[in-house]
């Protein structure tokens, strides 16, 4: 297996064939966050679920979770994570291009995926999926986008990304359709992976939801964490990943602001740690247009904002 991912043109392969690492990190905060305004035993799907981090952590909510990933080495990992964590997942190995939506869902995850996917195929299949989404749920995004300054990988080029996102496609076509536009975000972002050193990514985050009509579903709203300043960037460029969470504070003082979620249930660890931690607790640090990520006190990544960084919160009725 391990000398099957080597060859593998799918880079990412290489750390899901390991079963002791995460490959991609644990839940992404926006998961974190949407959790409490789900109705019961919702259905979610995710597309390139990879190991399962996001899957995961929604499935001990005890909700209907469908994961489908074009890594058999992922769907592999991800089904034996499911046992070690006694969760249920519906789970099988499938192109995007390939995937049949579910009749009705309440959450829709896809999460550096679909631009992997040409135009053709990524915007009638989130055509068909606005269609099917119940009244309250939500659809969560994240793709690379392509710059002079921060292009697309050879790693991704060679896995075959198509580039066929422009910055702000995704909110046009959900703000025509009349959902609520919680983020809509561009940022860089540096990290590493198991096999393959620190890079860069150029990304959309776009967090969207259905109107919840007459139903009794939980109001959510979004807020900024502004942030004045500036962070050298000579400094920024220095610090290194591995680097613990009070050596930072040690060297840059504690944060104007910063974005925290947290469990103590056992998930899926940071990147480049543990496949399975006794607790996952991430710490986006913010000094001016720069952030700092944290994972159990470790940094695992580094940002530039070029939108300010959001959180999303309960709204109180």
């Amino acid at each position: 297996m391990q000398e099957e991912a080597k060859h593998s043109p799918l880079w990412w392969d290489s750390g899901y064939v390991d079963p002791n690492v995460s490959c991609m990190g644990g839940p992404s905060p926006e998961i974190f966050e949407i959790a409490p305004a789900l109705r019961a035993k919702s259905v979610v799907v995710e597309l390139g679920c990879g190991e399962g981090r996001n899957a995961l952590y929604l499935a001990h909510f005890d909700h209907q979770v469908i994961a489908t990933d074009a890594s058999e080495a992922a769907i592999s990992k991800l089904n034996r994570l499911a046992g070690d964590l006694g969760v249920n997942i519906t789970s099988g190995v499938a192109r995007v291009e390939d995937f049949q939506p579910p009749a009705y869902l309440d959450v829709f995850i896809a999460h550096s995926v679909l631009h992997f996917t040409e135009r053709t195929v990524w915007k009638p299949l989130v055509t068909t999926l606005i269609d099917r989404t119940r009244p309250g749920g939500f659809h969560c995004f994240t793709n690379t986008l392509d710059r002079p300054d921060h292009p697309i990988s050879k790693e991704a080029l060679a896995s075959g990304h198509k580039k066929s996102f422009s910055r702000g496609e995704l909110e046009a076509i959900y703000t025509e359709a009349g959902w609520e536009i919680f983020r809509s975000d561009h940022y860089i972002k540096w990290d590493a992976h198991p096999g393959i050193p620190i890079h860069s990514h150029s990304i959309e985050k776009v967090v969207v939801r259905k109107p919840i009509g007459s139903e009794d579903l939980p109001g959510m709203k979004a807020e900024l964490i502004e942030v004045a300043g500036m962070f050298p960037v000579e400094q920024f460029d220095t610090l290194k990943l591995g680097t613990p969470r009070d050596a930072i504070v040690e060297m840059l003082g504690s944060p104007p602001a910063s974005h925290r979620v947290k469990t103590v249930r056992k998930t899926v660890g940071g990147n480049n740690h543990v496949a399975i931690a006794d607790g996952y607790a991430r710490e986006d640090m913010i000094y001016g247009d720069h952030g700092l990520q944290f994972v159990n006190g470790t940094l695992t990544g580094k940002y530039r904002y070029f939108t300010p960084p959001k959180r999303l919160l309960i709204r109180n009725k």
